[in-house]
């Protein structure tokens, strides 16, 4: 069997044999943040189960923890120079436009599955003026610019959220919720979370996240309010790489990412201040963890924002503003760690958003684009 290589930007490699033409390939494109990779490699695994004979390569952005991502899942990828607007737009975008036509005509996909970020847009161009479908899932309640450029040569949408929380759709549009991987929703050990912070498991427990790339505002305000907070409860705190954390005390742990761990800090945690991007709301879902949501505003058309708001209606969340957070955050922090059967509510309602077969339910739309 022959392979040809050919260099990605100089990560990864990816690999089209030219004797197996009938091979059912899918090209899951996404990048930016590990939020855009990991429901994936969700969909990715469902599909293996569904296809067994189906083969996948990656595309994700040039970025060192996308890589390390899907180095450390043991999945095939390139990396592409994802192009942002900027003087050099034009000519970034060609470069990359021309690389993601090399990947399309190296693997030859049967399908695209777009999971957004700026690098979906130069490899969804690239398949539609080769006629090969695209599938694009939207994770958060208000589409993102790119996920709008990519929804117009769409061949179907799924949603994360529910369509009448993200309004009106045109075309083919299947609400499916957030793929979540299964070691993030019934992987983790209480007892083995607690071991790893060195708590008793007496009191509440805060988990504090800000995303995949933390947050450098919660950390601050964690780290200022943190003799306060600790009256209330234990704090885990997982700050970003090379964001700053809290000094050590007792009932106080941090860690600058923690991938392998998570699911036994989510086991652990009984109340939540996060950030409200998709992914980690999924999670959060899927581990029915009551939430304390502080958006980032500004972003995305304000994606954030959106998907906090449906969560609070639906009674899932006390949500807070940035602005507000250095005086807001003890008084919502204290009337959940105190009120147990407040939690229990704010649990039960953040559970309704998850789905929890949303990544077969995704794997079955892409299956029907695989010839």
């Amino acid at each position: 069997m022959l392979h040809l290589k050919i260099g990605g930007s100089g990560h990864g490699f990816l690999y089209a044999d030219t004797r197996n033409v009938m091979a059912q390939r899918i090209l899951f494109v996404g990048g930016g943040s590990i939020g855009h990779i990991a429901p994936s490699l969700a969909i990715w695994h469902a599909m293996k189960r569904l296809v067994p004979s189906a083969e996948a390569h990656f595309v994700c952005a040039d970025r060192t923890d996308d890589r390390e991502f899907l180095h450390q899942n043991s999945v095939e990828f390139t990396s592409l120079a994802a192009p942002r607007l900027s003087l050099c737009f034009p000519f970034a975008f060609l470069s990359a436009y021309r690389h993601a036509v090399r990947i399309i005509a190296s693997f030859a996909p049967n399908v695209i599955f777009s999971k957004g970020g700026y690098v979906s847009i130069p490899v969804c161009l690239a398949a539609r003026r080769r006629g090969i479908p695209i599938v694009l899932h939207e994770s958060d309640a208000v589409s993102g610019r790119a996920n709008r450029i990519v929804a117009r040569w769409a061949h179907h949408i799924c949603l994360g959220f529910p369509l009448e929380t993200v309004g009106r759709c045109s075309g083919n549009v299947t609400y499916t919720g957030n793929p979540i991987r299964e070691e993030m929703r019934s992987g983790g050990d209480r007892k083995e979370g607690l071991r790893l912070c060195g708590f008793n498991g007496t009191r509440p427990v805060l988990l504090v996240m800000g995303g995949s790339q933390g947050s450098q505002v919660l950390n601050e305000v964690v780290i200022g309010l943190q003799a306060e907070l600790l009256r209330h409860c234990d704090i885990i705190h997982i700050t970003g790489r090379g964001k700053a954390c809290a000094s050590a005390r007792p009932g106080y742990w941090s860690t600058p990412f923690a991938q392998e761990v998570l699911p036994h800090l989510y086991a652990a945690a009984d109340i939540a201040l996060s950030r409200a991007g998709a992914s980690v709301l999924g999670e959060l879902a899927a581990n029915g963890i009551p939430a304390i949501l502080v958006p980032l505003r500004g972003v995305g058309h304000d994606h954030q924002q959106k998907n906090a708001r449906a969560v609070e209606e639906a009674g899932g969340c006390v949500l807070l503003q940035q602005c507000d957070l250095e005086t807001a955050l003890l008084p919502a922090l204290r009337m959940l760690a105190h009120d147990a059967s407040a939690r229990s509510r704010f649990a039960e309602s953040m559970s309704r958003f998850y789905v929890p077969d949303a990544d077969e339910r995704i794997a079955h739309v892409v299956q029907k684009f695989l010839a």
